[in-house]
């Protein structure tokens, strides 16, 4: 009976709510009322995604719903166009109606809070409150008789105090986060025993949720009334809302409503709807049977091959970080494509224009299977329907007759290598065709595949980049503690080079003896001389005189060079191409080039001997061509240096261009030689690779670009001018004492009158106080105290004709570009032969001498 009356109660409540309206006032808008509509075209209506059956958003992504019908005919009604914006749930609608983001918000209960900022309407619809339980609570309960239990409350605040006033008792209001679904969840779980919530609203989430565990176990006499609310700073919007609500006739609240409360308060099994669709179910129940058993059987073979496909994609994209080429990738992918098939073989390949398929990596190949499937696949061509589909991304499916079983083949289009060549996988089947559903799994998987391939070759590029950025920077680090050591370095030289050339052309005649060791000691200075521009190598100015040059004659002095030094058991052998094109680098260079790469080639060798293969040749690179690095389409020269020695282990092989990395033993290398190598041939723009394989040997290739066979290489005039008297007054200024010293006798011995100073300072007040007694200024760039550079700009503030020549053994900062900016004629690199020394001052001191017979002279002291 009870149950009874509660149904009973609910009835007369939607009666009363849909056949009746509480706004007795005039409905007509006034003029104000229908000029503020015409001046706010768009309002703005808060709606929850999710909080059916007020309000959500359909398959068509519409918004529907008890409210969203009632909104739509007050539209109607009166003009007043609402614009849904979407939020997440009704606290985040809440907020943005406080902030004022938005002006109105439906189905909102009015509480003493809320009415501080909003104006309500009317209640346009009346929901009870419900008792939910889970089904172990077999009791109907009423708001009496819940003592001892825990409650949730997805209600308003008045409710609670509605409780305490009216039923009182033992029993725990619990708060719940969430909102109603939040509540229902926590109630389904056991964190509560009975939930107080929105009768409409809990009968319709358990019936879409399909929450078994849960009844509706009772309803209240606390009635539910939602209203519709906007701000109070809008009065205005607040009467056409209340207006038109009470425009909306008893016919059409029924309407609504009908359609869309549904109080499932009976238990689903004592409902008339389950008799009869148990009634249904009997009449036709063989049918569905059927049906049923057909669906699941199809249900089950689709979850497999989803999961089986789901499998193989985790595998690879798992699997993938743990490879280190891309070409393990492709294989790991291969692998699945077989496993998940199953196929016979499966392999990518590149589809050129005409339709050509060319395969670049199998799986047979690799792992052991039949050789004879690739020749299968060596000629096969594609119709123009199949390539108008690979270009449109679809699969193609090819039937190759071969013998008594044809050869059936799944092919699927990836991403494009270059203008028409597309990158494909495939898998192929011996006398069995592939069904949609694995035509489809494979589709599936293969375009996943493509994915993991991408990320493994962004990964590769991104630790290539980092690993490039490392060395460059450890390289700029050791270019300037290099760039120190130089400078020091050629000061000593100079003085050595000076003493030993003025003993040589002062003091030696025909002294033959004497002679020779002179001679020693000018070639350690000039080996010295070599290892500080080894050194500065790696500075990050360095200017070397490139011109155009040919490496052959430079590789057969190096073959001849090694042929003598190294043991017999190792021979060399070389190639050159006829036509060899010029490049412009510097002879040096390429002769260290050579060295170290030989040099490492021949102590990989020197235990048990083997054989060093040099080769020179012309190569056109493409884009598509991998192994040349990130090089410009173009002719290029092509070095390669292979040994037959021990290898390169693996896991060093990327180790082996950083600065002082080496593996061999403290006496036989310092680490720098393929740095070095890789440090020259970027500044070429070239690149170098490298392959190498344990126990069978090493290939480096250097690509460097070539010039125009138009561009001859130039030859250097060696030669030798005397060096002749002169006259003049020169101002001699260097920190290293010895060497201002050395150089002061020397132009003084062929007739200069040179001041010398170790102070740039002291210097400037000798030249200030007597500007005229000097005809030519020779000043160290590094100086102490003010600098060359400042020297110079200050001395020619007090005499602008008079020449200066700079000198140098290391700067990064200052260069020749630099020392002409600021008018200084000459800038000299450390350190400086005597020859060149006195050409050089020749030049200003002597008139008569023009630029190109300087330059020929000078050229015979290089």
């Amino acid at each position: 009976m009870k149950r009874i009356f509660h149904i009973a109660l609910c009835i007369i409540l939607l009666a009363l709510s849909a056949s009746c309206s509480r706004y007795d006032q005039q409905t007509t808008l006034t003029k104000e009322e229908i000029n503020w509509i015409a001046g706010h075209e768009d309002v703005r209506l808060g709606v929850s995604l999710h909080y059916p059956p007020y309000e959500m958003y359909g398959l068509k992504d519409d918004y529907q719903g008890l409210s969203a019908d009632y909104i739509r005919l007050i539209n109607e009604k009166t003009g007043l166009n609402f614009i849904p914006v979407r939020f997440r749930n009704r606290h985040e609608v809440m907020r943005a109606l406080k902030e004022g983001r938005i002006s109105v918000v439906a189905a909102v209960e009015m509480t003493d809070t809320r009415r501080e900022y909003l104006d309500f309407t009317q209640p346009y619809v009346n929901v009870p409150a419900a008792i939910i339980t889970r089904k172990e609570f077999k009791d109907d309960l009423t708001l009496e008789n819940l003592n001892g239990m825990r409650i949730g409350v997805t209600v308003s605040p008045e409710f609670t105090r509605y409780m305490e006033k009216r039923y009182p008792g033992s029993y725990t209001i619990v708060p719940t986060a969430g909102g109603y679904i939040g509540g229902l969840r926590s109630l389904a779980v056991g964190d509560i025993d009975a939930l107080i919530c929105d009768m409409a609203l809990a009968s319709r989430y358990i019936a879409n949720a399909r929450i078994s565990n849960l009844r509706i176990a009772g309803i209240t006499n606390y009635t539910i009334d939602l209203r519709i609310a906007s701000l109070k700073r809008d009065p205005v919007l607040g009467h056409v809302l209340r207006k038109g609500l009470a425009m909306i006739m008893p016919h059409e609240r029924k309407v609504i409503e009908e359609e869309w409360l549904s109080l499932h308060y009976q238990s689903f099994w004592t409902s008339w709807k389950f008799w009869a669709g148990l009634l249904v179910v009997l009449g036709i129940g063989t049918g569905i049977i059927v049906l049923v058993l057909f669906w699941n059987r199809s249900l089950q073979r689709q979850v497999a091959q989803r999961t089986l496909a789901l499998s193989a994609i985790n595998k690879v994209l798992f699997g993938s970080l743990a490879c280190p080429t891309v070409k393990e990738v492709m294989l790991r992918c291969l692998r699945e494509a077989r496993r998940i098939s199953p196929s016979d073989t499966a392999f990518w390949g590149v589809v050129s224009a005409n339709g050509e398929l060319q395969i670049t990596l199998i799986a047979d190949a690799v792992e052991g299977g039949d050789p004879e499937n690739l020749s299968t696949f060596q000629s096969i061509m594609l119709d123009k329907p199949d390539m108008e589909q690979l270009r449109s991304g679809e699969v193609v499916v090819l039937d190759i007759e071969q013998g008594r079983d044809g050869v059936q083949l799944v092919i699927a289009p990836l991403h494009p290598l270059m203008k028409n060549v597309s990158r494909v996988i495939a898998v192929a089947r011996w006398g069995r065709c592939y069904t949609p559903c694995e035509i489809n799994l494979l589709t599936e998987v293969f375009y996943a595949f493509e994915e993991a391939l991408e990320r493994k070759q962004t990964e590769i590029s991104l630790y290539e980049k980092e690993r490039q950025l490392q060395r460059v920077q450890r390289m700029d680090a050791l270019g300037t503690l290099a760039g120190g050591i130089a400078h020091d370095f050629n000061n000593i030289l100079g003085v050595i080079v000076a003493n030993a050339e003025m003993v040589n052309m002062f003091h030696v005649h025909d002294d033959e003896a004497h002679a020779n060791k002179i001679g020693a000691i000018l070639a350690a200075a000039n080996r010295g001389r070599d290892l500080v521009s080894q050194i500065q190598t790696f500075t990050r100015n360095n200017p070397k005189k490139a011109a155009p040059l040919l490496i052959s004659p430079i590789l057969k002095e190096t073959v001849n060079f090694l042929q003598a030094s190294l043991p017999a058991s190792i021979t060399i052998e070389y190639s050159i191409t006829t036509a060899e094109p010029p490049i412009k680098a510097d002879p040096t260079q390429m002769h260290q080039v050579l060295m170290n790469l030989c040099t490492n080639a021949a102590q990989a060798m020197e235990e048990h001997g083997g054989t060093l293969f040099l080769a020179l040749r012309t190569e056109e690179i493409r884009q598509d061509y991998i192994g040349a690095g990130t090089l410009e389409d173009g002719e290029y020269l092509t070095l390669e240096v292979r040994d037959t020695g021990v290898g390169i282990p693996p896991e060093i092989l990327h180790r082996i261009f950083d600065p002082f990395f080496t593996t061999k033993g403290p006496s036989k290398g310092t680490g720098m030689g393929l740095a070095m190598v890789q440090r020259i041939v970027q500044t070429l723009d070239g690149n170098i690779e490298v392959h190498s394989e344990p126990g069978e040997g090493t290939l480096f290739r250097v690509f460097l670009p070539a010039l125009p066979r138009d561009e001859e290489p130039v030859a250097a005039n060696n030669k030798d001018e005397l060096i002749a008297q002169g006259a003049g007054r020169i101002l001699f200024i260097d920190d290293e004492a010895e060497l201002t010293r050395s150089c002061c006798d020397f132009l003084g011995s062929v007739g200069y009158k040179v001041s010398g100073r170790t102070d740039s300072r002291a210097a400037l007040e000798l030249f200030r106080h007597h500007p005229d007694d000097f005809d030519l200024i020779i000043t160290d760039y590094n100086m102490p105290g003010l600098s060359g550079d400042r020297l110079a700009e200050q001395i020619l503030a007090e005499k602008p004709c008079v020449p200066i020549v700079m000198c140098s053994g290391y700067s990064h900062s200052f260069d020749m570009d630099d020392a002409a900016s600021l008018g200084i004629r000459e800038y000299l690199k450390k350190p400086i032969s005597l020859r060149k020394l006195a050409l050089t001052v020749r030049k200003y001191l002597r008139p008569d001498l023009s630029q190109s017979e300087f330059t020929v002279m000078q050229k015979g002291t290089e």
